[in-house]
C-alpha cells in the first residue's frame, strides 16, 4: 500500500486534484495495483475527504507533554509516535497537526504495520489536509522509505 500513496503523491497535487472514488480505483487498477490494495487506498482517500472534528479549546503551551493512548501506541507504535515527537521538536509540524495526524491514522481498522507505512500514511494525511510539506521533511521520510518502493 506503500507505494499507492506515493502513486497519490506523485500523480496529484492534492486530494482536491484527486478523482471520484470508481475513476481513482480504475485509474491504480489500470496502472496495475492489486485490487485489494486499490480498495484500502480509495476507502482512506474517501476518509480523508471528510472533515475532522478537531476543536482547539486552548492554545497548547510549548511546555505541555502529549501521552498517549494504550489504544494509540497499539495503533501507531512507538517508533511511529516516537517519529511524530521529532517532527515536532524540529517545527516540520505543529501540536495541532500531529493531532490531526494521530486521529486519522486512529480511523484506519488496522494498526499500522511498518515505519514505512506509518511514514507514507504521514506524507498522504498532510498531503490531504493541503498542509505544506517542507523539503527537509519530505527529504527525510523519502530517503529512508526509498528502498521500500524499488
Amino acid at each position: 500500500m506503500v507505494d499507492i500513496f506515493f502513486y497519490l503523491f506523485e500523480n496529484f497535487t492534492g486530494i482536491n486534484q484527486c478523482p471520484d472514488a470508481p475513476t481513482l480505483a480504475r485509474r491504480m487498477a489500470s496502472d496495475g495495483f492489486e485490487e485489494h490494495e486499490v480498495r484500502a487506498a480509495v476507502s482512506w482517500i474517501e476518509q480523508l475527504r471528510q472533515p475532522l472534528p478537531i476543536t482547539q479549546y486552548r492554545r497548547m503551551q510549548p511546555i505541555s507533554f502529549r501521552i498517549y493512548h494504550a489504544s494509540e501506541r497499539i495503533q501507531i507504535s512507538d517508533a511511529g509516535l516516537n517519529l511524530l515527537s521529532q517532527l515536532e521538536h524540529a517545527g516540520s509540524i505543529d501540536a495541532i497537526t500531529r493531532e490531526r495526524i494521530v486521529e486519522r491514522c486512529m480511523l484506519l481498522p488496522y494498526p499500522i504495520a511498518s515505519e514505512e507505512a506509518f511514514k507514507a500514511l504521514l506524507l498522504t494525511i498532510l498531503w490531504a489536509e493541503n498542509l505544506e510539506i517542507d523539503e527537509l521533511l519530505l527529504h527525510s521520510l523519502l530517503d529512508q522509505t526509498d528502498d521500500v518502493r524499488h
